[in-house]
């Protein structure tokens, strides 16, 4: 998004019937889904029976400007975190124009948040941007509300009080465990956003010198399957060192990886192979945003993010899923 002295200066050049092509570039912004939902936002009509939609530039415009995210003193990261819990994104990676949009900030915004809070200055620094330039959505929704809720201050003679380092773990642990219509979102690494929350949270503590044993927080995360304690270590490591864990080795899920091919994982699932197999033809990076999890060159795929896509895209139950998990 850009500001709105940058907008009304690109409404000024634009026809007085304008396209959403043209209101999302005049506006900085990727695609207009979310503006066009909103019963308020000005209504269009069809140019000689074809598929574009023509909408008035000025009842455009006016809409805009009305808008919370256009005023020029609009709030930062506090203000934010009513909108950082609102939102369910439909992809666990971001990168800077669909996290601008998500949040309704400017592409300026997002990158002064990299420049104010770099990890050679500061122990939480904000989330950083993988290869392709995307970050993790997860990671990002929990720095934004640590920005409110910072870690408690040392007690008299320096020690952090561990009851209170613990309630403060936990406080948003409990976000993201349940289906909302169905969908349980789960990030890149496999984990709720109240999951991957504790983790980041854990994270700063160790970077301050407070202990946070891996056995405690894989217990209250419910991570209790072999293998899952280690990975969880593994994963902390990882965060300590400054290594990029946005797209780990480690299993997705945070359980021991398997691989297996259409007829097992049909049996993994409880499902027919013909099932996977269409799975595998009609949800394509062609076809779809979340496609089936890709095969690798032994045509197997990963179980886990098998599992969380027919999670994600309510083929499965999480129910049906915790129990064949269990079975396995």
């Amino acid at each position: 998004m850009k500001n709105i002295t940058e907008v009304r200066r690109a409404f000024a050049e634009l026809p007085e019937r304008v396209t959403a092509a043209q209101i999302a570039e005049a506006t900085g912004r990727a695609h207009l889904q979310n503006w066009v939902k909103d019963p308020t936002f000005p209504g269009g009509e069809k140019d000689h029976g074809g598929r574009t939609v023509y909408r008035d530039r000025d009842e455009v415009f006016e809409w805009y400007a009305a808008q919370p995210f256009a005023r020029p003193d609009r709030s930062g990261p506090r203000g934010l975190e009513t909108k950082v819990l609102s939102v369910q994104p439909t992809q666990a990676l971001l990168d800077t124009t669909e996290l601008a949009d998500l949040l309704d900030l400017t592409r300026r915004a997002v990158t002064k948040y990299t420049e104010r809070y770099p990890a050679s200055e500061t122990k939480d620094p904000f989330p950083p941007a993988d290869a392709d330039g995307k970050r993790s959505w997860s990671q990002v929704r929990a720095w934004f509300l640590r920005k409110n809720d910072p870690m408690p201050k040392a007690v008299e003679g320096g020690a952090l009080d561990w009851a209170d380092v613990r309630v403060w773990l936990l406080k948003r642990a409990d976000d993201g465990s349940e289906a909302v219509d169905g969908h349980v979102y789960l990030d890149e690494l496999g984990l709720t956003v109240g999951q991957r929350d504790v983790v980041e949270r854990a994270r700063l503590a160790r970077a301050s010198d407070t202990s946070v044993p891996v056995e405690w927080l894989a217990e209250v995360l419910h991570l209790e399957e072999p293998g899952q304690a280690q990975w969880l270590a593994r994963l902390l490591h990882l965060m300590d060192t400054g290594h990029d864990v946005l797209r780990p080795q480690a299993p997705a899920t945070a359980q021991q990886s398997r691989r297996l091919g259409p007829t097992g994982l049909a049996r993994e699932f409880d499902l027919k192979p013909e099932t996977i197999k269409y799975y595998t033809r009609a949800y394509t990076p062609e076809k779809v945003t979340d496609p089936f999890p890709a095969k690798d060159d032994r045509r197997t795929r990963d179980v886990a993010e098998v599992r969380a896509w027919l999670i994600r895209n309510r083929k499965l139950r999480p129910a049906d899923a915790n129990e064949s998990a269990a079975d396995a």
